[in-house]
């Protein structure tokens, strides 16, 4: 189950299943589907200012990520800033480094977590046990920030 861009739920199923068990999966999730519901009422993402968002995004990520990667011995190739709505970063196999403009809308712990998260990528291209010793080597409390995007993720997304 998940919700789409346009904010209309979507419920994947087994062919076998049945309207009745699929109903009744809705149902039984209901309290999940009105908090997502209300956490997407509350966004603080104005539309109208996505320019702005973009611009600020090109100003705080590309620096932070050439801080982290100078500071930890990290080698990328580019960093680029997308539209994505369903990831907040993403690292390529070209060691291509993306990551959403919404994440600037994020505390800065937040964008860093997520800049130190992608970075590892380069050498755990995976989120195996050492990918996350790789993390927490880095940023021992990112768990808060994991927390923070999960409660509060929907809001500027």
């Amino acid at each position: 189950m998940r919700f789409d861009r346009k904010g209309i739920l979507q419920v994947k199923a087994p062919v076998f299943a049945t309207k009745w068990q699929i109903q009744s999966f809705i149902d039984k999730n209901r309290g999940w589907i009105e908090k997502q519901q209300a956490k997407k009422q509350n966004s603080i993402l104005d539309p109208s200012k996505v320019v702005e968002y973009k611009k600020l995004a090109k100003q705080v990520i590309p620096s932070r990520v050439s801080q982290f990667a100078q500071k930890y011995g990290f080698s990328y190739n580019t960093v680029k800033i997308t539209s994505a709505t369903t990831r907040w970063g993403s690292c390529t196999s070209q060691k291509n480094l993306n990551f959403t403009y919404r994440l600037a809308l994020a505390p800065q712990e937040v964008i860093d977590y997520v800049i130190v998260h992608e970075l590892c990528h380069l050498r755990q291209m995976n989120h195996s046990s050492k990918f996350w010793d790789e993390v927490r080597a880095i940023m021992p409390e990112y768990k808060k920030q994991e927390k923070w995007l999960k409660e509060n993720g929907a809001s500027i997304s």
